[in-house]
């Protein structure tokens, strides 16, 4: 076997790269639009100090709307190109100064809010229930939420014209981890080095060459852990800014003021947590069964990842994984499918990795723009998972972007996680009904089991993590490498269970994941997956529970996620919703060790 090479942009068939025309046709047209800015901002500076009738709040917001519209297609752009190929200078040029005008922009708009709500609180609730304010029902009552957290205008402006500084742990973990950072060569099962990046980590670690994953896992950990304090920094500055602004607003701290826009409250994040360390027993009963079957006596952390279906590999080459991702969402509806259909044929997707590309996968786009889809596609069954996951977020935002206003078509990430982990058990469902053959069926039994291991018990102990730190910081305790270390080695540890003995190198596994610069953004990936669970069932077995599924798709952001998958059946703030998904671990682990071992 020959060494692979990771292609560069210009490598990849036009075919297998989003197409960002339907955005700007050229870099010369991007310009022409950051030009415009300051014309569409005008007419909303005019307004300034005159906010004092319902009449003048609707006018703002509809400028207020055409100004931000501008400005998420401007973004949209510059970050796509950027993440294309994050070396490329061009686009990191653009993308900064996006990021200034973007910060700048805020500091200018910053009086808006504080404003409006220096009126008394029933005057707001009487323009809220204005005829004038109607469409805008909504924001008004997010805008009263907000009254107790909102400082002067002075202030506000102050703050918004930081924004860029605030943004910056993230930019310089994303820049250092995608494009800086070089990990070395590994040796795959016939000894022939083969590149190591991120988006090839997790399919080296499906290998069944016990020796390629060991190996992979330790190039990974030790080149991050050379840059551990640097990174440690990082994260310890992004923690500080959040902590730093929660204080500044009145809250009890950076975990409930990450929740209040959504009106999450605290208990939720605290009973998925307790629900998940308490059903922890079936995950450690699947990692007997995964020791079991794969007999070893040291089960390591480079173990959890590798099918333990004996002797069956599934490659998926990419127009196969289309024709398995779109045939799983035909219950969805030909509307639906129509959706999925474009996606495909006009060119929403970038498929494949090449040299300077943002690792992982994301669905991204604006009101005016196809939801595009960023995607590392390596041919394993995981990477078609990926694709209906992004495609759930893509066809969320398809959906919602014409049945929405502009202002009401963005959803919170706390619904985004439904819509795609729902497409992930449609396609498993589908897989299962379509196999007749026991060692497939144990392969998409054992997906099924580490996706729960993955999105459930993984984001939750991450959700552990990144509530532990915050409150380290806010207590005084530094952050420091070692710190972060020991906390993270703890935790993985009594996730894990008793049957792994973890390589010390997974200590610094807090290095390497983007998600806590995200603020608390991982809790709703485990409720989410659960959610979903419920989700899919429903709409396999029935026209009702599909229409009122995609019913809260096309809601989009409309109302408070938890009142949206209220109105769609699923009640969040109940237990019972993860115990449920628990359960249907539990028979999943049972069903498996029944084909694997009898």
């Amino acid at each position: 076997m020959t060494a692979a090479v990771i292609p560069t942009r210009d490598q990849i068939a036009a075919e297998h790269t989003w197409d960002l025309s339907p955005l700007y046709a050229t870099p010369q047209d991007w310009e022409a639009d950051f030009v415009r800015l300051d014309s569409l901002l005008e007419p909303v500076l005019a307004r300034r100090g005159k906010l004092d009738s319902p009449e003048a709040v609707a006018a703002l917001f509809a400028d207020e709307d055409t100004l931000h519209q501008m400005i998420e297609r401007l973004y949209t752009f510059a970050h796509l190109r950027e993440d294309e190929d994050t070396a490329n200078s061009t686009n990191q040029a653009r993308m900064q100064r996006m990021r200034a005008r973007y910060a700048e922009l805020l500091g200018k708009t910053a009086w808006i809010t504080p404003e409006i709500l220096a009126h008394p609180t029933a005057t707001l609730e009487s323009w809220r229930d204005s005829e004038p304010l109607r469409p805008y029902r909504y924001s008004m009552t997010l805008l009263l939420r907000r009254k107790a957290h909102t400082l002067s205008e002075a202030e506000e402006t102050l703050l918004s014209r930081a924004a860029e500084v605030f943004g910056a742990p993230s930019n310089i973990f994303s820049l250092l981890t995608n494009a800086d950072m070089k990990f070395p060569d590994v040796p795959d099962e016939q000894g022939v080095p083969q590149p190591l990046t991120n988006g090839r980590y997790v399919p080296m670690l499906e290998s069944a060459d016990r020796g390629v994953r060991q190996r992979a896992f330790e190039s990974l950990y030790d080149t991050y852990i050379g840059f551990g304090n640097t990174l440690a920094a990082t994260l310890a500055t992004g923690v500080k800014v959040r902590n730093y602004n929660a204080s500044i607003r009145g809250f009890g701290s950076a975990l409930e003021a990450s929740l209040h826009n959504d009106n999450v409250p605290v208990a939720l994040y605290e009973t998925l947590i307790d629900a998940t360390n308490e059903a922890l027993p079936i995950l450690h009963e699947y990692t007997a069964l995964r020791r079991e079957v794969l007999g070893l006596d040291d089960l390591n952390m480079w173990d959890l990842h590798v099918p333990i279906v004996p002797d069956f590999k599934v490659e998926v080459p990419w127009d196969r994984a289309c024709e398995q991702v779109r045939a799983s969402l035909h219950p969805l509806g030909e509307r639906y499918g129509r959706g999925v259909a474009d996606a495909f044929t006009q060119r929403w997707i970038d498929v494949f990795e090449n040299t300077g590309k943002r690792s992982g996968a994301y669905s991204g786009g604006c009101y005016s723009s196809p939801p595009y889809i960023l995607m590392n596609y390596q041919g394993t069954m995981d990477g078609v998972f990926t694709l209906a996951h992004e495609l759930g977020h893509s066809m969320h935002s398809w959906l919602a972007h014409r049945a929405q206003p502009y202002r009401y078509a963005d959803y919170t990430i706390f619904v985004a996680e439904i819509a795609s982990t729902t497409n992930e058990a449609l396609l498993h469902q589908h897989l299962l009904d379509t196999t007749d053959d026991p060692r497939m069926k144990a392969y998409l039994l054992n997906h099924l089991c580490n996706q729960f291991r993955g999105t459930v018990y993984r984001q939750t102990m991450f959700a552990t993590f990144e509530k532990t730190i915050h409150e380290m910081n806010a207590a005084g305790e530094p952050l420091t490498a070692e710190a972060l270390s020991e906390a993270y080695y703890a935790l993985n540890a009594r996730f894990q269970g008793p049957l792994i003995e973890a390589d010390r190198r997974i200590a610094h596994e807090w290095s390497r994941i983007p998600h806590f610069y995200y603020n608390f953004y991982v809790y709703k990936y485990a409720t989410g997956f659960c959610a979903a669970q419920v989700f899919a069932r429903r709409i396999l077995e029935s026209a009702e529970g599909r229409d009122r599924y995609l019913a809260f798709l096309e809601s989009g952001g409309s109302d408070d996620p938890l009142e949206l998958t209220r109105r769609a059946g699923v009640d969040l703030t109940r237990r019972e919703v993860l115990t449920d998904a628990f359960e249907t671990f539990r028979g999943a682990v049972r069903e498996l060790r029944g084909l694997l071992v009898g």
